[in-house]
């Protein structure tokens, strides 16, 4: 869509600048983008000054203001004659003779031919000069064109009444058109409406013309158009090529242009509805009364016929399923490994610490993708602070759970002596909140010593509940300096002076049972 206004738009902008008003008051008293408001504003302020030869409160130079309104044309239609000062008050509230037409029909019960209105209307207009333009032929089935507007009609909303956006895609060959009103300009709305348009039209076209508005395009450009990746993978998922206008020129995608013209004249001026549901349900039955039945100017045939021969076979069939809307941002990595969306967090392997990645995330899932490459999906988190873990982004020293770093305590200990390990192993299974604490101590003291030393120290502290690390420690350095000495506690022997033979104590129990 262009930024070029019409004559009542610019004379509110000028007159709102002549009083004093910023840029941004007047975008949100008008509706009008505020970079527009500030190039009329220049182009007002720069006007060059234009000698006058009469003075203002010179009679001769005032405006001649018509007194009463200029006689109606004469028509020699007996249908015509009865509506000629109605069709007049249209005629200067700018509605198209297609609508004066439709308005007569279904408000006041005329019979005539629609033929005869459009004659009497162009009697009540003053014809104006226009440029050369030229005409292409549209293949069937080639191209769709898509607009979004300010619609004219009002939606009710509780207690106040609003202006919402418009809606339209158009095959440029048969003329046929899907038009919808949303109450919002967003990326999911955008791409929502053209698959209900396609569902309308019972096919997808190969290509779809768009304006550079952001749910389509992030820059545009003559040359090289950055499209939106969203958009790019709904047309993929759909199969259509989207093709961007080139940047002020809305010709380019003239023909749904000029059907939003239409559509807006013909069926919403004026128009107050009681809710969106019921302004779209209006809207289709608009379209299937007049639209599509309508002999097109520029085909000479009937638009809903000439959709049905030539292109609704050309179109290529729907996507089976619909398509998994995601938004996609970029976000930074931070030291923790995590990227942060919609206050949840999310880790990512940590060789891209510190880089900037971009995620694709929606209600379902959070996609993370490094260099166009995907690097880790998480299901998306519904408690805000949350973490998402994944075990593939966990650096290898460190481990994903308790259970994990125990057994591998128990494989070092293991690796240096059973006794040891045993030790480490009690350690553990008791309640103490330092177990793990005191079990890296006592490792950490293991690799200091022999395993020789480490294995004696272990099986004599075993029977010291619970062990302690400076306990453990001097047992290793005792044995350390005294090799010989094995052990605190006398071991058991099975000869001694003191002690009897097996066979003996064999005979006392025989003589003592007999």
């Amino acid at each position: 869509m262009g930024n070029n206004l019409r004559m009542e738009k610019k004379q509110q902008i000028q007159a709102l600048t002549q009083l004093g008003w910023s840029d941004r008051a007047i975008s949100h008293k008008t509706g009008i983008y505020r970079g527009t408001v500030s190039k009329y504003r220049k182009i007002f302020q720069n006007q060059p000054k234009v000698p006058i030869d009469l003075p203002p409160n010179d009679p001769e130079n005032r405006p001649k203001v018509p007194t009463e309104l200029p006689r109606l044309p004469r028509t020699n239609s007996t249908q015509i004659q009865p509506y000629r000062e109605r069709i007049r008050t249209w005629v200067r509230q700018h509605l198209t003779a297609q609508r004066i037409y439709q308005d007569l029909v279904e408000e006041h019960g005329y019979t005539g031919s629609y033929d005869a209105v459009k004659r009497y209307a162009r009697k009540l207009r003053k014809k104006g000069v226009r440029g050369f333009t030229d005409r292409l032929e549209h293949v069937p089935g080639r191209e769709a064109q898509v607009d979004f507007g300010k619609a004219t009609c009002r939606i009710r909303f509780g207690d106040k009444w609003k202006r919402v956006w418009f809606f339209k895609m158009t095959l440029p060959c048969s003329k046929h058109a899907y038009e919808e009103l949303v109450e919002r300009q967003d990326l999911e709305t955008f791409l929502r409406c053209h698959e209900r348009a396609f569902a309308f039209f019972g096919g997808v076209p190969e290509i779809v013309t768009i304006d550079n508005l952001k749910a389509g395009v992030i820059e545009a450009s003559i040359f090289d158009p950055i499209l939106n990746e969203t958009y790019l993978k709904f047309a993929s998922h759909w199969g259509f090529a989207a093709n961007p206008c080139m940047p002020f020129r809305p010709e380019h995608k003239g023909v749904v242009e000029r059907d939003v013209s239409y559509t807006k004249h013909n069926a919403l001026d004026g128009r107050k509805f009681d809710s969106l549901t019921e302004a779209n349900a209006y809207l289709r039955h608009w379209n299937k009364r007049w639209a599509r039945t309508r002999i097109h100017g520029t085909t000479r045939c009937q638009v809903w016929k000439l959709f049905c021969d030539i292109e609704r076979d050309r179109l290529r069939p729907v996507a089976e399923q619909p398509f998994v809307f995601f938004t996609v941002c970029s976000r930074k990595v931070d030291v923790n490994g995590c990227v942060e969306v919609k206050r949840g967090f999310y880790r990512v392997p940590p060789r891209l610490v510190g880089e900037t990645v971009v995620v694709h995330y929606n209600q379902q899932y959070v996609r993370i993708y490094s260099e166009g490459q995907l690097a880790i999906a998480h299901m998306r988190l519904e408690r805000k602070g949350a973490v998402s873990d994944a075990p593939e982004c966990l650096p290898k020293w460190k481990h994903p759970n308790l259970e994990s770093q125990e057994r591998y305590y128990c494989r070092q200990a293991q690796a240096i002596s059973p006794a040891l390990r045993k030790l480490v192993y009690d350690i553990l299974c008791t309640d103490d909140p330092l177990a793990i604490r005191r079990v890296r101590g006592i490792l950490s003291v293991s690799k200091k010593f022999t395993p020789e030393v480490v294995d004696t120290a272990a099986r004599n502290a075993l029977p010291f509940s619970p062990v302690r690390l400076i306990k453990f420690r001097a047992l290793c350095e005792k044995y350390a300096e005294d090799p010989d000495h094995t052990t605190d506690n006398p071991r058991l022997t099975q000869n001694h002076e003191l002690i009897r033979s097996l066979s003996e104590y064999e005979s006392l129990i025989t003589e003592r049972i007999i």
